[in-house]
């Protein structure tokens, strides 16, 4: 007879409690550990975050980097509730709760948000050292390489066109140079990796040329820096910092290619190789731009610019106390635009390159000695014809410059209130032309130079600092400031400077000697011409928390001897200009800009004023705007796409004067311009490819006497990058 199921039960039942207790335990399941993976993004892009610190705080504690796919795993994870924080340079910190079940494996994506001023990130142009941008004394404006890519540009000029307080200057004939403060782009230094390059034609520097596919960062510092970088600083530095491979204990092979087409004839390609392992990395990277525009010139009517460079970095530090790197950029640039009938040709070719080593000897890493070496080669041909290719045979006019410059840097922690920097510099330059008087000349500059950095108290620090010129052509000059910054609380910071700049009168100033027989006048240098000197004032205020942040700066300068030219010929006689020290004048304004980031959001935008004043007339300065506005916001993925907008304001500028008068006969209109820009992450890849559809100017303004191309440009791009280390 078949017992009922109760009775089983209740027979089975009693059979598992007069069991010996061993085998009741072990019929019971016993709790595992768990594994926990996922992966770190940027939340705006979604794009993987690589290196970041991810602790658990819990029954375990322990702390994981992400990879270069930005993934991390955590495996024999004691069941639980676990605190998570994320934390990497450049973000905002993020905080969550994770529960560890037994045996559960556990997938969680933290997205962080970029903040919109990178506090933490090091610096190393506002004191020739590395330093967190919070601890500079003087105010630093930081362009990552994020932001670069935002803005779908390809060379440095169309980036900075988006930056507060930054105006683009034209040059001549072409080209397009970089104004801060007022101050003319003959005044401002451009460096690479903190040395000069050679390339300025009439006092401008072409920015444009630089090609951004090498660039890590950009660093602005605006107001005079010839205290720490000499002559050409006066309006302030652009230091463009070139990238490194990521550090990986294994062997991390990277590859990066990009290429972009657009209206105007744009063809643009580049590709990137990096490779890092222990102590050694490399980068190098290759690109060829093409487009119908010529920098710093409105027009397109028979307007061509192609250039095509290569530049590699490779470093070697066996440990954090020394380092070697070296360095290199070549750049072939071939410029065609129509002046009137003629066709003119701008042909340029440079190479730049750098060797520096690096040694911390002591333990307390209190002393740090830097030796760098470089040099850079600018070979410049001219030539015009009537035709839409040069004539064969015709050596036009060439101009070769070359710079050479030594730098040995001490830094040392003396105390743990005092900072001493002390360096000497030796600067040779050299210009080979049939326009400078004994068609070669050469000038040798020493300056060595120092600068203390006291904290009087735990939030007041002071740092003076002086440089002493000796030039081989006016004697020595004497370069002083002093700066200061005090922090108010964990936000708010105040930062003031007084601080003087000066200006060496280049080659052709002092030698030129140049006729225009057809045009009936004639050029002299003067070899008799004094540096260019000014003063600064500056004060300002921060408040910044890792996700918002407002800055204000006020700013004036005052300057003597600006070299310009003036006629010396007698009347009725044919025309003759002689350089000359002529005009003093001022320039003060106001900058102020603000930021945010939540949540995928992103906002920033920022006001500039300016008022300028030429002593000799009482009017103001020319080709300066009074007024400009800058505003970007960037919206959150949603299904892998992004959409970003850019608005830029120019105001009405003064652009040309009745010299009888002194009236104002040629204005510039104001220029507003929106740019947009929609980017998409394709995931059936590997790595991280993108598509991106890009519009400026959309509504297509487009004032006269712009300094450069000012018409609605229309753009694609599709960009990939890779990095992989072997398996096994």
């Amino acid at each position: 007879m078949k017992s009922p199921a109760w009775l089983t039960c209740l027979v089975a039942g009693g059979a598992c409690l007069l069991a010996p207790s061993a085998p009741v335990f072990a019929l019971m399941p016993i709790p595992g550990p768990g594994t926990v993976s996922g992966r770190v993004v940027d939340a705006s892009d979604r794009h993987a975050i690589v290196g970041a610190e991810v602790q658990f705080l819990g029954p375990d504690t322990l702390t994981l980097r992400t990879d270069a796919q930005g993934t991390w795993r955590a495996q024999r994870v004691t069941p639980g509730r676990y605190t998570v924080r994320t934390r990497v340079l450049g973000y905002a910190a993020s905080t969550v709760t994770v529960v560890v079940a037994d045996d559960q494996q556990v997938e969680r994506t933290i997205a962080l948000d970029a903040t919109p001023l990178a506090l933490d990130q090091v610096v190393v142009t506002a004191a020739r050292r590395e330093q967190r941008l919070k601890d500079a004394v003087v105010t630093t404006e930081l362009i990552s390489r994020a932001d670069i890519e935002r803005t779908g540009a390809t060379d440095i000029a169309s980036v900075l066109l988006e930056q507060t307080g930054i105006e683009l200057q034209g040059g001549h004939p072409a080209g397009t140079g970089v104004m801060l403060q007022g101050i003319g782009s003959e005044r401002v230094l451009v460096l690479l990796d903190g040395q000069p390059m050679a390339g300025r034609i009439s006092g401008v520097f072409d920015i444009s040329r630089i090609p951004v596919t090498m660039i890590e960062r950009v660093e602005v510092v605006r107001g005079p820096q010839s205290t720490l970088y000499g002559t050409d600083a006066m309006g302030g530095v652009v230091n463009i910092i070139t990238r490194t491979a990521p550090k990986s204990a294994g062997p991390l092979y990277g590859l990066g290619v990009r290429g972009t087409f657009g209206t105007q004839a744009r063809t643009d390609g580049a590709a990137s190789l990096t490779y890092s392992q222990g102590a050694l990395s490399a980068t190098t990277d290759l690109s060829r731009r093409q487009t119908a525009m010529t920098p710093g010139m409105s027009g397109t009517v028979g307007a061509q610019t192609a250039r095509s460079d290569v530049a590699a970095k490779i470093r070697y530090a066996p440990d954090s106390s020394k380092a070697l790197e070296a360095s290199v950029l070549g750049l072939d640039e071939r410029q065609r635009w129509l002046a009137g009938s003629l066709y003119n040709f701008g042909d340029n070719r440079q190479w730049s390159g750098r060797l520096n080593g690096t040694i911390t000897p002591d333990v307390a890493r209190r002393h740090r000695v830097s030796l760098t070496l470089s040099g850079s080669n600018y070979d410049h041909l001219q030539r015009a014809s009537t035709e839409t290719r040069p004539i064969a045979g015709d050596t036009g006019s060439r101009q070769i410059q070359r710079v050479y410059q030594l730098d040995a840097i001490y830094n040392a922690r003396l105390t743990n209130a005092v900072a001493l920097d002390l360096g000497t510099q030796v600067r040779r330059d050299k210009v080979e032309t049939e326009r400078v008087l004994g068609g070669r000349r050469d000038i040798t500059l020493y300056e060595p130079y120092a600068q203390v950095e006291a904290a009087l108290t735990p939030t007041l620090s002071v740092v003076p600092g002086l440089r002493l010129t000796q030039n081989s052509q006016w004697g020595t000059h004497l370069t002083p400031r002093v700066a200061a910054r005090q922090r108010l609380g964990e936000h708010l910071t105040l930062r003031a400077s007084y601080g003087t700049g000066f200006r060496a009168p280049d080659f052709k100033e002092l030698y030129m000697r140049f006729v225009n027989s057809s045009a009936g006048y004639a050029v002299n240098g003067n070899p008799d011409l004094r540096p260019e000197s000014s003063r600064n004032v500056m004060g300002g205020a921060e408040w910044a928390t890792p996700r918002s942040y407002v800055r204000v700066q006020a700013f004036r300068n005052d300057f003597v001897d600006f070299i310009e030219t003036r006629a010396v010929s007698a009347p009725g006689a044919p025309a003759i200009y002689e350089y000359g020290n002529i005009s003093d004048g001022s320039t003060q304004g106001l900058d102020l800009e603000s930021g945010f980031a939540l949540a995928g959001f992103r906002g920033e935008g920022s006001i500039s004023t300016l008022s300028t004043r030429d002593d000799n007339t009482g009017r103001s300065l020319l080709s300066r705007p009074d007024f400009s506005a800058r505003a970007t916001v960037g919206l959150p993925a949603i299904f892998d796409v992004r959409v970003s907008f850019t608005g830029v304001y120019t105001g009405r500028t003064p652009m040309e004067r009745d010299e009888t008068t002194g009236a104002i006969i040629s204005w510039r209109e104001a220029y507003p311009r929106l740019d947009l820009r929609v980017a998409r992450r394709i995931g059936l890849l590997t790595g991280t490819p993108e598509l991106v559809f890009g519009m400026d100017n959309a509504f297509d303004t487009q004032p006269a006497q712009w300094a450069g191309f000012n018409r609605r440009h229309i753009y694609t791009s599709f960009s990939w990058t890779f990095n992989r280390t072997p398996t096994r």
